[in-house]
């Protein structure tokens, strides 16, 4: 029995302690679970659809979750005006407050930043962070180009001397009409986005004059200018001092106002999915519309194969993808059209003996559309000359291949004897009046017929002429 003793003595104390430690736990998990929670995204690079789709979720995310905030971690140079109209009117529509915090050092909050700023319900900035420089043409804002910043403009403009020339023209004289009416186009997107900016300014009770000079003149302030002239609310070093710094003021959301409660609070960072990454990938205009060509590629091969199957599959998955990212940019659809056009004379020129002219108009109209297509002055949704140039090179170089394969392959067959294809059966592919084209063997001929053929009809092959079949209507 004594020796029982310190053992059960033992027992308790190790009883205790783990039952003391799960109380501990427990109350710290409590405390825990009673913390507010921040939602951290980050608005990092070129602002796109992409990008729109993963914010608005993140701020979707945190209402539902009950966050306290949401802060936009931002370092971006600007993007498309469309993308950033979607999450301001997120951002506006919200009701849990967004803070925009330009960060780490060296961050910018440029051109499509900026309205984003002014839209969120609070702003701050890092040190070494800057803003501004949102002229409508650093947003993609089409052709319009960035107006000037000189102070002379103004007065120009007052006298009526530039303007009148600009304005004023004879409606008989394009030389002096053109002009006019891009000093039109580009009144209208700088004072657009001059009121648009404003409005958010006086929404946020922020700078609005100097919102306008960073429209109209592109002007940028450092985080402490921008706190300063009350462009910004707070200047912080990280995370935890902008929160310290936010808790207890007063934001108005859509809802009504609230008070910010985030010290101490919990961060949770919000990933990107994998669709997201997915649609971030293929609205780069370059990748898509590679993917465009390697689709339209895949369905040629697949054609002078009889419609191979894994070809077809592959073409067919190439070109939707790539359409589908090309259809969230602003397209110049006369870029659109130059491009099916140049493809169309690529593969006519399998059907048409034109010595190569229907191959170089169609390589001459697939470049100058493709430059064309992405109608945005945002260099990161440009597409380059380099990968034009390239895509064309490769589309050339595949139908001259093609074709010269196909030449080879039926003068091979015409030198074997006419007697090697007399009785061959093949399907008409085109056809108009006497003569037109079929598929025999997988291959395409030049035919004529004394009967009344149409596409898709099965023929015979009774003669043979150089490269010319004489066929009949199988059966007949």
């Amino acid at each position: 029995m004594p020796v029982l003793r310190p053992a059960l003595r033992l027992l308790a104390a190790i009883m205790l302690i783990a039952g003391l430690a799960g109380v501990v736990a427990h109350g710290l998990a409590q405390e825990s679970d009673d913390a507010p929670q921040v939602h951290v995204a980050e608005l990092v690079g070129p602002i796109g659809p992409a990008t729109a789709t993963y914010l608005i979720r993140a701020i979707e995310e945190a209402e539902a979750e009950g966050a306290a905030a949401v802060i936009l971690e931002t370092d971006t140079p600007g993007g498309l005006d469309a993308a950033m109209r979607d999450i301001n009117q997120a951002i506006l529509g919200a009701d849990v407050p967004v803070i925009l915090y330009v960060s780490p050092a060296g961050a910018r909050a440029a051109s499509a930043g900026a309205f984003i700023m002014y839209a969120s319900h609070l702003a701050a900035m890092a040190p070494g962070t800057s803003v501004g420089a949102a002229t409508p043409v650093q947003m993609g804002g089409g052709e319009a180009p960035v107006p000037s910043t000189e102070p002379a403009a103004e007065p120009a403009d007052e006298d009526g001397e530039e303007g009148g020339d600009a304005s004023e023209a004879e409606p008989d004289t394009p030389a002096a009409d053109a002009p006019g009416n891009a000093q039109a186009l580009r009144n209208k997107a700088v004072n657009d986005a001059a009121a648009y900016i404003r409005s958010l300014a006086e929404l946020r009770g922020r700078n609005a004059d100097w919102a306008e000079r960073a429209v109209r003149e592109a002007a940028s302030l450092t985080a402490d200018q921008a706190l300063e002239q009350g462009v910004i609310e707070i200047r912080a070093d990280d995370i935890e001092a902008l929160l310290a710094q936010a808790d207890g003021r007063t934001v108005a959301l859509a809802s009504g106002e609230t008070t910010l409660a985030v010290a101490g609070a919990d961060i949770v960072r919000v990933e990107k999915t994998f669709a997201e990454e997915f649609l971030a990938t293929i609205t780069d205009p370059n990748l898509a519309l590679l993917l465009v060509n390697l689709g339209f590629l895949g369905l040629v091969v697949s054609f002078y194969n009889g419609l191979e199957p894994v070809t077809l599959i592959a073409g067919a998955i190439c070109l939707i993808v790539g359409f589908y990212g090309l259809n969230t940019l602003p397209l110049n659809y006369a870029g659109a059209a130059l491009i099916v056009m140049g493809l169309g004379l690529l593969v006519a020129e399998a059907f048409v003996v034109s010595y190569g002219l229907l191959t170089a108009g169609g390589l001459i109209a697939f470049v100058i559309g493709a430059l064309m297509l992405v109608d945005t002055d945002v260099p990161a949704f440009r597409i380059h000359w380099a990968w034009v140039i390239g895509m064309a090179a490769g589309l050339g170089g595949v139908t001259i291949l093609a074709l010269s394969y196909g030449l080879a392959a039926q003068l091979r067959r015409s030198h074997a004897g006419s007697e090697s294809m007399v009785g061959d059966k093949g399907k008409v592919t085109d056809w108009s009046g006497r003569e037109g084209h079929v598929l025999v063997q997988g291959e395409h001929w030049r035919a004529v017929s004394d009967d009344a053929l149409s596409p898709g009809d099965a023929v015979t092959v009774i003669a043979v002429d150089g490269l010319t079949l004489t066929v009949k209507a199988a059966g007949g």
